[in-house]
């Protein structure tokens, strides 16, 4: 990364959000700046047009550029679970020299990367370092340079379809930038949710966006289920719009206003029965109910496919952010009638920011950061193609460090568990 700056590219159905992040004296990560804008050619988590998402991409990029007055070069990037799968691996490599180096975790990396069976249309899209055992000990952290013999590495193999993600370099293609790391966004949300005591046992995290749900169930902080559901916000605007007869922007709009007090109104018999936004008018009946009708089956989907992982009576927690759903007023209520596991839904009161849809943001550009403090040896080639990446714009309030923020999740998530 150009002078230890991380540059990450959150690619969501609804908005594009790009960070930078750098070092600073103390070795904590500084958020230098963000951007973000609408999001086109992306649907339901894929690419569907890949000029339009350039040409978005581009925008956002220079304009990332021009506010901090960084050149960007290499970027990371964080994507939707949408057609990719997990493989969780054990790989067993002597150490030289017996002293662990960032070469014997690199070598570690590719030597299991090559026992991996893929069928014709996968790719190997990230790989991802779980734990440790040296000499029978098993360590999550702080491996370098520590004396022993023989190192096994427990790794998350992320597959994805090939086709999907070329896609993603061809957008690339022929400008100055270079992808260097791919990831899921689901999986950085573990840098913020599951620290601590909060990563024991099973713990699901559920990432509804506006076109999709990402859903993973994390063992002791492990990955082991991994789906997605084509299904999220949108869907609640485009049952407005039909129904109320009007154009899915003004639907999202009468949304967003009135989503934290729409069942308040539909209650509320002293107010008028129609609720409005400009020249928009839709009965707070109709609305009310379209909606309830969508949160309730995007909720039993979740459900269900947790159902399929075969762990659902030992799920300890589920936590469900993004803000598909979690700006809805009495929404965990909602959600615990549906999900008979102990559930919370993040949202942005709860975290003290803006825009909850954006916390994946500073989860992913500490991935990155992590990860190449641990990796990266700047007088060797890059061997892992893919580390983990991505941030979105977390839109801090005036003053509000993003290492701030980070303490206060940790906090907030402390006190529910």
């Amino acid at each position: 990364m150009q002078q230890g700056i991380i540059t990450s590219i959150d690619f969501g159905s609804k908005k594009l959000s790009a960070s930078m992040a750098a070092s600073n004296k103390e070795g904590e990560m500084d958020i230098l700046g963000v951007k973000s804008c609408k999001s086109m050619g992306i649907e339901k988590g894929l690419v569907t047009d890949i000029e339009k998402c350039r040409i978005s991409i581009l925008s956002l990029l220079r304009d990332l550029q021009e506010s901090t007055n960084k050149e960007i070069g290499n970027i990371s990037i964080g994507i939707s679970a949408r057609k990719t799968s997990i493989k969780e691996i054990r790989t067993f490599c002597k150490i030289k020299n017996e002293r662990v180096t960032k070469l014997d975790i690199i070598n570690g990396i590719k030597k299991a990367k090559e026992t991996i069976m893929l069928k014709e249309n996968e790719c190997i899209v990230d790989t991802m370092v779980n734990f440790y055992i040296l000499d029978g000990k098993v360590l999550h952290k702080d491996i370098i340079n520590l004396t022993g013999n023989e190192l096994e590495l427990n790794l998350t193999i992320l597959i994805g379809d090939k086709d999907e993600i070329q896609k993603y370099y061809d957008i690339f293609k022929n400008t100055k930038y270079t992808i260097k790391y791919i990831t899921l966004n689901i999986f950085s949300g573990k840098q913020i949710f599951l620290n601590g005591t909060n990563a024991m046992g099973d713990v699901v995290l559920v990432d509804v966006g506006a076109g999709k749900t990402d859903i993973c169930l994390f063992n002791n902080g492990i990955p082991k289920n991994l789906t997605s559901i084509p299904i999220g916000g949108n869907n609640i605007s485009n049952d407005l719009a039909i129904c109320g007869k009007f154009s899915f922007m003004e639907a999202d709009n009468i949304k967003i206003i009135y989503s934290g007090n729409y069942e308040s109104l539909y209650k509320d018999e002293s107010l008028d029965d129609d609720i409005q936004v400009g020249t928009t008018k839709v009965s707070k009946e109709l609305f009310y109910e379209v909606t309830n009708a969508r949160i309730e089956e995007i909720l039993i989907h979740v459900n269900t496919e947790l159902k399929k992982t075969g762990h659902y009576d030992r799920i300890c927690s589920i936590i469900l952010y993004g803000d598909g759903l979690s700006y809805f007023e009495n929404i965990n209520t909602f959600a615990k009638a549906i999900i008979k596991r102990k559930t919370k839904i993040v949202s942005k009161v709860d975290l003290g920011i803006k825009n909850s849809e954006n916390i994946t943001s500073l989860a992913l550009a500490k991935e990155v950061y992590d990860r190449l403090n641990l990796l990266e040896d700047s007088n060797k080639p890059q061997i892992v193609e893919e580390i983990q990446t991505n941030e979105t714009e977390f839109l801090l309030d005036e003053n509000e460090e993003g290492s701030h923020i980070l303490k206060k999740i940790k906090t907030f998530l402390d006190k529910i568990f």
